[in-house]
């Protein structure tokens, strides 16, 4: 005996998976991505399989209490056809009477999660924990993709500061700037997640350096080597800015050959500073992810 049971969407399409591997929750749109019937990619693990594999706990508990239901409605239907009024007539005579409810169904709702993805290699749409993942349609990771549009959310941020009042606009622009090195070195960091050596890009310098050293690849090579040094110093900046008030010291003034009488000065960050930081990070962060493909 077969039961047909149909597993909705959300609200808003999606529908919840969970990985038979990792058992980390999360939710994809059918109807978006590759054609076909693909194998379905954990975000989290990679872990592929069929479709079939990735129910979760509740869709399957669902699934068996409608099973149970139905199976249950059909035997009581059954068992009613049998009832029968006792006979007044007769002397002894017996009633059939069924009484009861088919099984309840456990109904379940899928959950909300952080971060909503389309993939621009496949157009899959799907959401996870976190922000950084698999595809669950082609398996390409996210990261590049995620750091481009926080890329993007920067620039916004400064398009804002150019219609606000002077000291609000300092502080926009000042605020770009950490937030454009945070996502390169959210993005690095988690690029490089597999590979066996930790590593940090916050220091663009040092970064270069431990990769170099580590992989043999120069991140530095993707730019020439004024536009290197331009990155390099807009990184010193974002670390004046973090630890030091903004003030200009003699570390500052060391490393990027900036006149000793600036010592002790408010470093100055201009919008075009940032904006030009960012298009010299999407570079390094397509280089890297090209050079060094994540594991």
């Amino acid at each position: 005996m077969k039961f047909s049971v149909k597993i909705d969407p959300d609200v808003d399409g999606y529908t919840g998976r969970e990985c038979p591997v990792c058992e980390k929750y999360f939710k994809i749109k059918f109807g978006t991505g590759l054609p076909g019937d693909p194998d379905c990619h954990c975000p989290y693990c990679n872990h592929s399989g069929p479709q079939n594999e990735f129910w979760t706990k509740r869709q399957i508990e669902f699934a068996q209490s409608d099973a149970m239901n139905q199976l249950s409605g059909q035997f009581l239907k059954g068992l009613k056809k049998l009832e029968r009024r006792p006979d007044p007539r007769a002397l002894v005579s017996i009633g059939i009477s069924v009484k009861g409810r088919p099984t309840p169904i456990v109904y379940y709702k899928e959950d909300d999660l952080e971060e909503r993805v389309t993939c621009s290699a496949c157009t899959m749409e799907y959401t996870i924990y976190g922000a950084f993942g698999f595809c669950p349609d082609c398996g390409t990771h996210n990261s590049l993709q995620i750091a481009n549009a926080n890329f993007d959310l920067v620039l916004k941020v400064l398009d804002l500061a150019q219609s606000a009042p002077a000291d609000l606009a300092a502080t926009l622009i000042n605020n770009a700037l950490e937030d454009a090195v945070s996502c390169f070195d959210g993005f690095g960091r988690e690029h490089c997640a597999p590979k066996p050596f930790k590593i940090s890009f916050q220091s663009i310098d040092a970064a270069k350096d431990r990769l170099l050293r580590e992989t043999g690849f120069d991140l530095s090579a993707s730019l020439d080597a004024a536009a290197w040094i331009f990155v390099s110093t807009q990184f010193q900046k974002r670390h004046l800015l973090a630890h030091k008030l903004g003030i200009i010291d003699a570390e500052y003034i060391g490393k990027t050959g900036s006149p000793p009488s600036l010592l002790g000065r408010k470093v100055t960050i201009t919008d075009a500073e940032v904006r030009t930081l960012i298009g010299h990070l999407r570079i390094l962060a397509g280089a890297l992810v090209q050079s060094l493909p994540r594991a």
